[in-house]
């Protein structure tokens, strides 16, 4: 039973190649992070006499080395969980995979980056000192394409530690771009300019970015995975839930009578809440069974799905709502803060705010239906 204030936990998942995949992606930056931080110690010529030029050069070649491999046991444990459809062509080609186009894509395009710079790398002698060196330039433009993609992507972005993750990169990558804008050779006022005005731009465009997006609620919808794939995984999930021995199903599936208001509506709600598990895998489940204080007291109920946390409460792996007779997913989850998505003739966008009465499972709040437009 999860107690009072423990609804949910902000973050997703609860199997193992869910956590090694989000792991080896957080590695894979950090790697990327140093790979450019120790090359720009390398372009800038900074030595001691613990610290040798030719120290630099190594590391730096084989942190980019490391950073592949991460890379290449990201995509495997990606494609290897099957949760979602992602296949082994979606790391090379970018943009095609149904679940979040756009920051999936550009997880494949700095993979083809990283390639396209290490195969380079290895024929830098047959191709040429000036060509080898315009391509190493991309390993700059992979580090902001890669935290696109580690925040559009990653189920967990909001999370406390994976933002002090993401902080501290970018506080890297900065500082080194300035030590090199400042010190390095061969820069021109103008290119200076240029380089310091692109690195102010694409740090404004990633924290506008992680605010409005990835730390809202409502980012897998918004994030361009369809209403169709959404309710298809939550089905998956429930289904798998409820085939495991000592789960049950709740109410998810059961039949609802009375009428759907038009949207748009606000209206409070009240009920209850009820948890089961966890199971032998450690998974749980939250229903909430409301009622919109309407003319036809229609019910709204609410199937959370996810790893128990210890202490009450669980992590959202995945979840379904049900509205009078109408049915969906749901699509965000942040504290109290329910979103969700509803297959109907016009698609609909719910927001359910919760609280629970202290020293009970009563809960409260309002619900919030828009017009669904794709735009949260």
């Amino acid at each position: 039973m999860s107690p009072p204030g423990l609804l949910l936990a902000t973050a997703t998942g609860g199997r193992a190649l869910w956590y090694l995949t989000r792991s080896t992606g957080m590695v894979a930056l950090i790697l990327l992070t140093l790979t450019v931080v120790i090359g720009v110690v390398a372009s800038v010529g900074w030595t001691t006499e613990r610290w040798p030029r030719f120290l630099s050069q190594s590391v730096h070649r084989n942190l980019s080395l490391f950073c592949v491999g991460f890379v290449a046991l990201h995509v495997i444990t990606t494609v290897s969980d099957g949760y979602v459809p992602i296949g082994f062509g979606d790391a090379f080609l970018p943009f095609l995979t149904p679940y979040r186009p756009i920051w999936i894509g550009l997880g494949a395009l700095t993979f083809d980056l990283l390639l396209v710079v290490l195969v380079t790398s290895a024929l830098r002698h047959r191709i040429g000192y000036s060509s080898w060196r315009f391509v190493h330039w991309l390993a700059y433009l992979c580090w902001p394409i890669a935290m696109f993609h580690a925040l559009g992507s990653g189920s967990d972005s909001s999370l406390p530690l994976v933002l002090l993750i993401d902080a501290g990169c970018a506080a890297a990558v900065l500082t080194a771009v300035a030590w090199r804008l400042i010190t390095g050779r061969g820069f021109t006022l103008g290119r200076r300019t240029v380089a310091a005005g692109a690195t102010a731009v694409l740090t404004v465009a990633i924290g506008v970015f992680a605010t409005l997006g990835p730390l809202r609620p409502g980012w897998s919808h918004r994030a361009g995975t369809s209403a169709a794939l959404l309710a298809q995984l939550a089905r998956k999930t429930a289904t798998s839930y409820a085939s495991t021995p000592g789960a049950t199903a709740g109410q998810s599936g059961a039949s609802s009578t009375g009428g759907t208001p038009s949207v748009p509506f606000t209206y409070n709600v009240t009920g209850t809440q009820a948890a089961t598990g966890p199971n032998a895998q450690g998974d749980a489940q939250v229903v909430l069974t409301l009622q919109l204080q309407d003319a036809s007291s229609t019910p709204l109920v609410v199937t959370l799905n996810g790893a128990a946390v210890p202490g009450g409460g669980i992590t959202l792996s995945s979840g379904t709502v049900q509205l009078g007779s109408l049915h969906g997913a749901v699509t965000g989850l942040n504290g109290g803060t329910v979103q969700a998505s509803l297959s109907a003739p016009t698609p609909e966008a719910l927001t359910v705010q919760l609280s629970i009465a202290q020293g009970s499972d009563q809960v409260s709040g309002t619900v919030t239906g828009t017009a669904d437009t794709g735009g949260g």
